[in-house]
């Protein structure tokens, strides 16, 4: 294979799957970010005691430690076979960058046509954590009002705007950052560099940045 452990088509296989990871972070922390005391039973398995009582979705968090998990290893591989020490990013969006921006020293490492596979089944598990695949999710929360104060990335903003009618066909991801950039919302934290919103700051600025529209339009 002229020292190639992973042929080109490969190759663009698992360029193709790291493309996906920016995405896939994003959504899983909107997942671990969104009304955990609304998404999960807690009433105690075993104990009564609260430290037993697990306050986030446990299989969104461990789809986004398996993911980072399988990152290292791969960057780890890489540079091992290099007699080499992995000194790239240590985040998980970061580490799957560097895969991609190393994909033919990856391609050249004993092992490599593994890793289409490896990383296909890992971001299939993760998807259906970030509930990004299968049927959607139902809205959870009852009505707009009970939803206002619950905090979101701007993946899972547009994945609830899907369920609050049809005023809000347009509050897609993109959207949300467009408010953003151009001051109409401000995040109140930030999840591993993500930004957090309050839900009802960005259902409010929407509607109004629609309405002043329409009324521009009628003028």
């Amino acid at each position: 294979m002229n020292g190639y452990y992973l042929d080109t088509t490969g190759q663009a296989d698992l360029l193709a799957l790291l493309a996906q990871i920016p995405d896939v972070v994003d959504a899983l922390a909107g997942v671990l970010c969104d009304g955990f005391p609304q998404r999960i039973s807690y009433e105690p398995r075993v104990s009564s005691s609260p430290a037993a009582r697990i306050p986030y979705d446990t299989s969104a968090h461990d789809a986004a430690n398996y993911l980072d998990n399988e990152l290292w290893t791969w960057a780890n591989h890489v540079c091992e076979h290099r007699h080499q020490r992995y000194e790239g990013p240590a985040s998980t969006i970061g580490m799957a960058d560097w895969l991609r921006k190393h994909i033919i020293s990856l391609a050249m490492t004993p092992g490599a046509d593994e890793a289409p596979h490896a990383f296909r089944r890992i971001i299939r598990s993760a998807r259906r954590a970030a509930r990004m695949s299968g049927e959607p999710e139902m809205w959870r929360y009852g009505s707009i009002d009970a939803a206002r104060d619950t905090e979101l990335n701007a993946s899972g903003i547009a994945l609830a705007a899907k369920e609050l009618g049809p005023e809000y066909a347009r509050l897609t991801r993109e959207r949300v950052k467009s408010l953003r950039r151009t001051g109409r919302i401000t995040p109140v934290r930030e999840y591993d560099g993500i930004p957090i919103y309050r839900l009802g700051d960005v259902l409010d600025a929407h509607r109004a940045t629609a309405t002043r529209r329409r009324e521009k339009v009628s003028a």
